[in-house]
């Protein structure tokens, strides 16, 4: 198998974990701000919960293979040093996710009972800029146009989205949409 497969195999599963940790979260966690209430849930479906940890976290690894494997892929294009740094920068922003997912599971009641912290913003706007800068490198790589104007777009719009309100918590989705997005048009190339 070649290192583009393989990168769209692992994009795709990205989509596939983080849909799967929507299934697994604890029912009724952000349904409420009472920490009390989010503490009192997390309790009583800790098993779910820490699973839910479990595949964040495995999410994040598989978006770091496959866009380092993608990275080297197309680094031999006229995109030259764009992927690599787009995959530097979703490689930073995934280590920042995993240090969050971190202090909430250690932590849960700072890590639920307040706006979004530092390491949770960070790891959503790396991720952003990764995912504009392969846009970019979509755009110089010979991949469909499309598929740039697509990734870069989604990256600017919902980045100006989150600046002005302050409301990241698309972030994860809307990268995994796009990683199966991408993870399908690179299988069909």
């Amino acid at each position: 198998m070649n290192t583009q497969r393989m990168a769209a195999i692992l994009l795709i599963a990205v989509f596939a974990a983080v849909m799967l940790s929507t299934m697994v979260t604890p029912p009724g966690l952000y349904a409420t701000q009472d920490i009390d209430k989010r503490l009192e849930i997390l309790k009583i479906y800790r098993t779910r919960w820490l699973m839910e940890r479990a595949v964040v976290v495995v999410s994040a690894l598989l978006m770091v293979v496959g866009f380092s494997l993608l990275a080297s892929t197309l680094r031999t294009t006229r995109a030259g040093w764009v992927p690599v740094l787009g995959a530097v920068v979703i490689v930073a922003g995934s280590i920042v996710a995993m240090y969050f997912v971190y202090l909430q599971t250690i932590d849960p009641r700072s890590g639920y009972s307040r706006a979004y912290s530092t390491p949770e913003d960070l790891a959503y706007w790396l991720w952003l800029a990764g995912t504009l800068l392969f846009g970019v490198a979509f755009l110089q790589a010979g991949l469909p146009v499309w598929l740039g104007y697509l990734t870069a777009g989604v990256a600017i719009l919902y980045g100006i989205a989150f600046l002005l309100t302050g409301a990241g918590f698309m972030t994860p989705f809307l990268v995994a949409l796009l990683d199966l997005v991408i993870g399908i048009v690179l299988l069909k190339r």
